[in-house]
């Protein structure tokens, strides 16, 4: 199951009232007498026995079939609300779309400048860029300055799947569908090609900013949910630091991964500094009932939320990197670079 509306454990943090609490939980409990899985996370290949190359599945939330489609090579189309439950009853979906060889084929080559110093903000804005231009279409990319990492890639995804309505992407030489130009095409020429600028990226990572007090009043990470290994390098960058006891800093993901990084203090040191974390929930559930309204501004590293953040909470919200979001925790004021 994808995120649901509460923190089943920690409802009362939420500011939620106890109705709504129950009515949510009420919700959840009559999918898991269904038979369902009470995972609650917006990332489902984080989860153990993720699906597998080639596998077809029937998967609703947007950055999870991006990522599925491309980065695993199993094979699910964008499942609307109840067409995903239709196929959990049913055992099939139609054969259309990307369970298709012919629809996984790219649509537009797309080729990056020389970019030799990236950081952690490059890949949500480039998938934001991406996503806009190409609309529902397979982008294929050429030339990475390096190999992105799995939470790099979930990254894209989500920021190319909130901007656009992609689902699935190729990278060359680095997902499964595309180990050359000619594989990624099908062995045919591309139908368009896009060469990005400098400036368009810039003019993206400026974009995704749509705050303007220098006071932020609470930090933000987790869409889609926090991994593991952003766990571990959360954890680094807070050690033996504080956060600012006026910045609330909140960090939303499932319990799978929230178990294991407690098992390994991860959760901890994290919360030492004080930072806090929700399961179940992610940001795109917050709603202007769970924000107080004392807070004005808000800080994200992810693309996704920047999007969608300011219509959910009619709010502005800032931009940046995680190191970007720490420095602003410890320092109680904006704390942002652009990029190199």
């Amino acid at each position: 199951m994808n995120a649901i509306s509460i923190d089943r454990s920690r409802w009362q943090e939420q500011g939620v009232s106890e109705n709504y609490a129950m009515m949510a939980d009420r919700l959840a409990l009559a999918y898991e007498h269904m038979g369902a899985k009470p995972t609650f996370t917006c990332a489902p290949y984080q989860l153990p026995d993720p699906p597998v190359f080639g596998e077809h599945i029937a998967w609703a939330e947007s950055n999870a079939v991006a990522y599925a489609n491309s980065v695993i090579g199993s094979r699910t189309n964008r499942y609307g609300d109840f067409i995903d439950i239709c196929a959990a009853l049913t055992g099939r979906v139609p054969l259309s779309g990307y369970h298709l060889n012919k629809e996984r084929l790219g649509t537009i080559l797309i080729k990056l400048p020389d970019l030799r110093k990236i950081d952690s903000t490059f890949y949500p804005v480039l998938g934001y860029l991406v996503g806009s231009y190409v609309g529902s279409g397979v982008p294929v990319i050429d030339g990475l300055p390096d190999s992105p990492s799995s939470d790099d890639l979930k990254a894209f995804g989500a920021a190319a799947a909130t901007a656009g309505a992609v689902g699935m992407f190729h990278m060359v030489g680095i997902t499964p569908e595309a180990p050359t130009i000619e594989a990624a095409f099908g062995d045919n020429d591309p139908p368009e090609e896009w060469e990005i600028t400098r400036d368009e990226l810039i003019d993206v990572w400026k974009k995704l900013s749509t705050a303007h007090f220098q006071k932020v009043d609470q930090v933000l990470m987790g869409s889609p949910h926090f991994s593991l290994d952003e766990c571990y390098k959360l954890s680094e960058l807070v050690s033996g630091k504080y956060c600012d006891p006026r910045i609330e800093f909140l960090i939303t993901t499932n319990d799978f991964v929230y178990e294991r990084a407690k098992n390994k203090g991860l959760v901890a040191e994290i919360e030492k500094f004080g930072a806090r974390f929700n399961t179940n929930i992610c940001l795109c559930m917050l709603n202007n009932s769970i924000i107080s309204k004392s807070k004005h501004t808000l800080m994200t590293n992810s693309g996704k939320f920047a999007h969608y953040g300011p219509g959910l909470l009619d709010r502005g919200i800032y931009f940046g990197s995680m190191e970007n979001c720490v420095q602003t925790a410890i320092d109680g004021k904006l704390s942002i670079t652009m990029p190199l």
